[in-house]
Parts: structure tokens; C-alpha cells; sequence
């Protein structure tokens, strides 16, 4: 139990000379900035704070983490340092675009896997670098079955993640439509580090079975290292609000773990299967994507003008019309008893009644409930609410010629 113990604290203090710790923090920094500024510029204003996008992600990395512990820890699942730099460097080079559309793990293990799988056949283990040596060994100790698990696991996690998007977590933006004319759109994106135990060679520990670890190399002792994987994903919602669309895409990113998992437990039994568990899910994800961007491209632009109301596009985090329980993709009907179709008309009718306004608005189901409340000095003076602007393509083109 000391060995234990002992591997414990010395994995947990690992983590922090991890790069991907770093670059996962770095790189929320850096995109979080660049959203920034896009909003100021499209809206005049910050709508998300920095770090938004990690936003309801914790509970969901503590939780998966400390489950992937229990099943690589209880079963022995090992990743040699060599396979894990090498992650990282591929997940690194998955985000220099400051995007999360790369970080599945069904792209980031999956391409490690498909790398060591092509490579490895043709390292020639007499080549003799005395500090390249200890590099080499571990990649040909590299254990296809367990990664593939690992694979699965992690893709059913970002299915987790995709379900428990809600409206106020979209990022909303101004872009133009097929026809010319400026619409509005939701990007839906989540930035997640999973912390987990995993077994590495070298260490206090010893098998404490015949089966344990599982993958094992004869007369090796083991240590504990807390690996912290960088996960996301980024999408862009046109045609229907962004949580049926996230649900769907959870439904089917969920089945496509839940199949990859299937045969890469498979693999322990027939070896071929882990490869085909790889491919299944780089495969099925891009699909998931591709066939996602199709079917919003053939739906109506849902935040474009609407001669029964205007759209609410997106409601800035404590703002009055966040108080007031207001959500993206509600329409206004209403204002102090006004009826409103253009963002001209809804600041018209705000203006009635300095001090208190009601609002008529349809929600999902097509049934208008009003809200109201007094309006205080110092709070925003558009309530906090985001249309898509008429005016914003001459705006732009104004910039230009400045």
C-alpha cells in the first residue's frame, strides 16, 4: 500500500510538467480572445467572458476521470511516455487553427494509432542511439487493444458533452446568407481536459495478479501517471436552434463510441478488430460532421427576419434580459404594448417608458407569455439582447472604405 500510495502523489504531481496542460490553457486564452473580439465588432460589445468555452465542462472531466481511472487502474490498461508525447504533439497540431473541430479523440487517438501502426513496422531496432533508445522501446511496447478502448471511452465522454449544451452556451454570430443579406448563426464549441490515472512502466508497483496489468511486460514494475486529455469539438448551427442540433449530434456521436468501444474489446480476442475500431470511429465522426453540415445547409436560415416577430439571436450572460429569463430563438412581438419586426422598431418602443418595460414574447411552442420588470440607471441599455442588424453589411462595407 506505501507503493501505492507513494505512485499516487507522484502521478498527481506529474500532471503539472504535462505540456498539454499548458497549451490547454494557453489555447483557451487565445481563442477566447479571438471570439472576443469578433463580438465587439459584429455586436459592439463582449456578449462571453474568457473561459466560456470550458463552461459546465468540469463536472463531466472530474467525473470521467476519475471512472477511466478506476476501469485503466483496476484492469491494468499501460501507456508508454513515448506514446504519450506523442499524443500530445498530435493534439497540439490538431489546434494550431485555435479550433476545436480536430479535438475528437476519434481524430486525435486516432491518428496517433494510424501513425504507430504505419511506423513501427519500419523502425529498425538495431539502429543504435544511445538516447534515442529508450523512446524507441516504449513505441514498440505500444498496446493497440487498450489505446482503441481508451478511443471509445473518450468519444462516448464527448457525446456527454455535446448533450449538455444548452442555449445560453452558444456563441452567437453575424454572417452572410446564400442570398447576400446578413443572418444570423450559432457556433457551438467545448473545450474539455480529462484527467485521468493511467499505469506507465517504471515504478513501485507490482502485478498484483496474473492477468494484472493486462498488457504487461515480463518482470516490469509500474508507476501512476495522471494524463490529462485535451478534448472538444466545434459546430456551426444555421437552420434549427443549437440544441436540437447538439442533441442529435450527441445521439449519433454516442452510438459511434458505444460501436467503436464494442470492437475494440473485441480486439483483445481477434487483434484486427482494434484497427477496425480505430477506423470506424475516425471515419464515423467525420461523417457525423460532414452529414450534419448538409442537412443545415438545406434548412431555412432560422435567425432571419420574421414578419410575426423579431428573433432574439443571443442574450449577454447577467443582463437584463437574461434576468427576465429571455432565450436565443425566442421572438419579441411586443415592447410597452408596440408591436415590433425590425431591431429599429424594438428601440423605438423601449424608449416609451424609460423606467419599466413588458415584453410579448412567442417562445418555442408558439405561445406568447409576457414578461416585465423596471429598468434601473446604469444597466444595458438594449436590455442585453442581440439581433441580427439590417444595417450591419453597410456598416462593414463603411469600414472598408474608411
Amino acid at each position: 500500500m506505501e507503493g501505492w500510495f507513494l505512485e499516487v502523489a507522484k502521478g498527481i504531481g506529474k500532471v503539472f510538467l504535462h505540456p498539454l496542460l499548458y497549451w490547454f490553457i494557453l489555447l483557451t486564452i487565445l481563442t477566447s480572445l479571438t471570439r472576443i473580439k469578433q463580438e465587439r465588432k459584429q455586436f459592439g460589445t463582449k456578449v462571453f467572458d474568457v473561459f466560456s468555452e470550458w463552461h459546465r465542462t468540469w463536472s463531466v472531466s472530474i467525473l470521467s476521470g476519475l471512472v477511466l481511472s478506476v476501469i485503466t487502474i483496476g484492469i491494468g490498461f499501460m501507456l508508454d511516455p513515448a506514446v504519450i508525447l506523442l499524443l500530445a504533439v498530435i493534439t497540439f497540431l490538431l489546434t494550431l487553427t485555435k479550433r476545436f473541430t480536430w479535438l475528437s479523440a476519434a481524430y486525435t487517438f486516432g491518428f496517433t494509432y494510424l501513425l504507430l501502426l504505419s511506423v513501427l513496422p519500419y523502425i529498425d531496432e538495431s539502429f543504435d542511439v544511445q538516447w534515442l533508445e529508450p523512446w524507441k522501446q516504449g513505441l514498440f511496447n505500444f498496446h493497440f487493444v487498450s489505446f482503441a478502448i481508451l478511443l471509445g471511452l473518450f468519444v462516448i465522454i464527448e457525446a456527454i458533452l455535446l448533450f449538455r449544451v444548452t442555449r445560453q452556451e452558444s456563441f452567437p454570430e453575424l454572417v452572410k446568407g446564400n442570398r447576400g443579406k446578413w443572418i444570423g448563426q450559432h457556433r457551438v464549441k467545448k473545450l474539455a481536459m480529462i484527467p485521468f490515472f493511467t499505469l506507465v512502466p517504471g515504478g513501485a508497483i507490482l502485478p498484483i495478479a496474473d492477468w494484472w496489468p493486462v498488457f504487461q511486460i515480463d518482470g516490469q514494475s509500474y508507476g501512476l501517471i495522471v494524463l490529462p486529455i485535451v478534448i472538444g469539438f466545434e459546430h456551426v448551427f444555421r437552420g434549427a436552434l443549437p440544441t436540437k442540433f447538439s442533441r442529435h449530434l450527441g445521439q449519433s456521436v454516442l452510438l459511434l463510441g458505444l460501436l467503436t468501444l464494442a470492437l475494440a474489446i473485441a480486439g483483445m480476442y481477434v487483434p484486427i478488430l482494434a484497427t477496425v475500431a480505430v477506423i470506424v470511429a475516425l471515419v464515423g465522426r467525420e461523417f457525423i460532421s460532414y452529414r450534419h453540415r448538409i442537412i443545415d445547409q438545406q434548412k431555412k436560415p432560422f435567425f432571419s427576419p420574421d414578419p410575426t416577430g423579431l428573433f432574439i439571436l443571443g442574450v449577454i450572460p447577467g443582463g437584463p434580459a437574461d434576468i427576465l429569463g429571455l432565450l436565443p430563438g425566442e421572438k419579441i412581438n411586443k415592447v410597452n404594448g408596440q408591436t415590433v419586426h425590425n431591431e429599429e422598431q424594438f428601440y423605438e418602443a423601449l424608449q416609451l417608458n424609460s423606467a419599466f418595460c413588458k415584453l410579448d414574447i412567442i417562445d418555442d411552442r408558439g405561445e406568447v407569455r409576457f414578461v416585465q420588470r423596471a429598468m434601473y440607471q446604469g444597466e444595458h441599455h438594449e436590455l442585453g439582447l442581440l439581433f441580427v442588424k439590417d444595417q450591419y453589411r453597410q456598416e462593414v462595407e463603411n469600414r472598408k472604405l474608411d
